[in-house]
């Protein structure tokens, strides 16, 4: 199988910065095909990111051609919550969470507060339960099974463990920002 998985991840950004943060979608066949990348922006701790994310990716070519998305979490620059389940409904495409960490929603809780958005909060109490996969990433999704999520995750992998969409967004969105790319994907 050599699924068509859309990646995206933001560059990063400070803290309370004005001008919103690049974000890079990247859609590979497989782990080892690029077929498009595209970008945008989003507000640091902006609202409305899953319609901001249902508009830009539903208007994009490649979403049409993707089985599936991966997203590096649920937050979008800083504290700009995604409703997993209701990105995959709108956009009529499974959803794929990867992280190399469990979710902390009393960190996130926390942080919301701190912001003063908490009313954001019932967003992630409604998001997938992320599972550990047996090689150290948690994945959660909305729109397929947890054997076809796991299967889609493992056949877009490259030598790295996070699938090859989602690193090369990142690196993409880093370089944006900094110049090149930089830290461990």
């Amino acid at each position: 199988m050599r699924p068509h998985l859309l990646g995206i991840d933001e560059g990063p950004f400070s803290k309370g910065q004005r001008e919103p943060v690049p974000l890079v979608a990247a859609l590979c066949e497989g782990p080892d095909l690029v077929e498009a990348v595209a970008t945008s922006a989003f507000p640091v701790d902006g609202d409305g990111a899953t319609e901001f994310l249902a508009r830009w990716l539903g208007g994009l070519r490649a979403t049409a051609g993707a089985q599936a998305i991966a997203l590096g979490g649920i937050t979008l620059a800083g504290l700009g919550l995604v409703d997993v389940h209701a990105l995959a409904d709108s956009l009529a495409i499974p959803v794929l969470v990867v992280t190399r960490r469990p979710p902390d929603n009393a960190r996130l809780r926390e942080a919301l507060l701190a912001a003063g958005l908490g009313e954001r909060f019932p967003i992630a109490e409604r998001s997938p339960e992320a599972v550990a996969t047996d090689d150290g990433l948690w994945l959660a999704h909305a729109g397929l099974s947890h054997a076809e999520a796991l299967a889609l995750l493992h056949a877009a992998r490259g030598k790295a463990k996070l699938p090859e969409a989602l690193r090369i967004a990142h690196l993409f969105a880093t370089a944006l920002v900094r110049g090149e790319s930089h830290g461990r994907v």
